[in-house]
């Protein structure tokens, strides 16, 4: 064999060699494809069935995108300015309340705290009309607590159609949140008025605004007394901790055991008795001290002042900064879970600049969970059904 020979040879193999690295090459850059595209398909799969869209409408932003509106100047709307304007996530409050002294004070105490932080105007008005162009109304007090004179209240008092304490509340409300949505049509509410679910499910048959954009508080207030409870039993600070309570705010609320992560452990898998009755740890035990809880804050105080305030503020930010977090709030749950009417409770959803974006499939895990959901399902509904009946 020659030297050319050779070198043809050679250079054959060299040509084989650099092919099957090609094919090879090929090989290996389809399988990452079809890695890639599995993880896609599959990551594409977990997005739609983690959540349930709402809505996909856009806001109608006017120009001042960054006020909220507070109606209501008891202690939780003074509250729930104040840590607005520490949050310094607005750039215009509007305080509204019917007693103008009271109003004055309120205007006068928070205008002065303003100083203190930048960026940030607050005005008083005792009209509803002040609410136009609000981004988001807070609906924190409808009492009859004005300053008019005897003759005005008694006029004003013939349009009433019942001296029920409780049911007098329920028209005044719905006599307001029906004004608010003709004034401020765009905005989202947010019901800080008690009890939540009652209150969310008039306001929605009796405005003009979306349910997707009336939410309440709801179990985010339960939640976190429950992840603080937690806390404290494990000596670990709430902020490494996630658990939830859904249904109602209150004795109606349900914890959801297989919701509790700390530092992204699953309590679950360290105990599978959690919650349970035959837990030796007593897990169970926090459920009722959330309630318990609540109950001490509300017979000394009357309400939650700083915890319905300071999730009220939470929601507010969300919605202005788009932040599509995950909160147990108060939404309408018509069409899912079995429910087939308009029905408003607590259940995880997505908090976006429209209000309610998706609510997230719940994992109730047993049938003593899908029971217990159920049932307060009914509850709620039933409750509702009482206290509205004659309004």
């Amino acid at each position: 064999m020659n030297k050319s020979d050779d070198n043809e040879r050679l250079e054959e193999e060299e040509l084989s060699s650099v092919g099957q690295e090609k094919t090879n090459n090929q090989t290996v850059q389809q399988s990452n494809d079809d890695e890639s595209k599995l993880q896609h398909d599959l990551a594409n799969e977990l997005k739609h069935t983690l959540k349930i869209p709402i809505t996909d409408e856009l806001p109608n932003i006017g120009p001042t995108p960054y006020k909220v509106a507070i109606v209501g100047m008891n202690e939780l709307g003074s509250a729930t300015a104040f840590l607005l304007i520490c949050r310094q996530v607005v750039t215009d409050i509007i305080i509204i309340d019917k007693n103008s002294k009271r109003l004055a004070a309120e205007y006068a105490d928070l205008s002065t705290c303003t100083t203190f932080v930048s960026g940030v105007n607050i005005q008083a008005s005792n009209q509803l009309a002040s609410c136009e162009g609000a981004r988001v109304v807070i609906l924190c007090d409808v009492s009859d607590d004005d300053d008019d004179h005897d003759h005005e209240k008694q006029q004003k008092s013939t349009t009433v159609p019942s001296s029920n304490p409780h049911e007098k509340l329920l028209f005044n409300f719905k006599i307001t949140s029906r004004a608010i949505s003709h004034y401020a049509s765009d905005c989202v509410m947010i019901i800080a008025v008690q009890p939540f679910e009652v209150m969310t499910q008039l306001c929605a048959a009796n405005s003009m605004i979306p349910s997707y954009r009336i939410i309440a508080p709801g179990t985010m207030i339960d939640s976190a007394h429950f992840r603080l409870l937690i806390s404290e039993k494990l000596d670990i600070s709430p902020a490494s901790i996630t658990g939830i309570m859904i249904g109602g705010h209150g004795h109606n609320n349900l914890p959801l055991w297989n919701s509790i992560t700390v530092g992204g452990i699953h309590l679950l898998s360290e105990n599978t008795s959690i919650g349970t009755s035959h837990d030796k740890e007593n897990w169970h035990q926090l459920h009722r001290n959330v309630n318990q809880r609540q109950e001490d804050v509300i017979k000394i105080k009357g309400t939650e002042v700083w915890s319905i305030s300071m999730a009220s503020s939470e929601l507010v930010e969300c919605i202005l900064r788009n932040k599509r977090e995950i909160h147990t709030v108060t939404v309408n749950i018509k069409d899912h879970y079995g429910v087939k009417t308009d029905l408003f409770l607590s259940i995880p959803a997505i908090i976006s600049q429209n209000g309610v974006s998706h609510l997230i499939t719940m994992n109730l895990a047993n049938h003593q969970n899908e029971n217990e959901f159920a049932s307060i399902i009914q509850n709620i509904e039933t409750a509702i059904k009482e206290k509205l009946k004659n309004i």
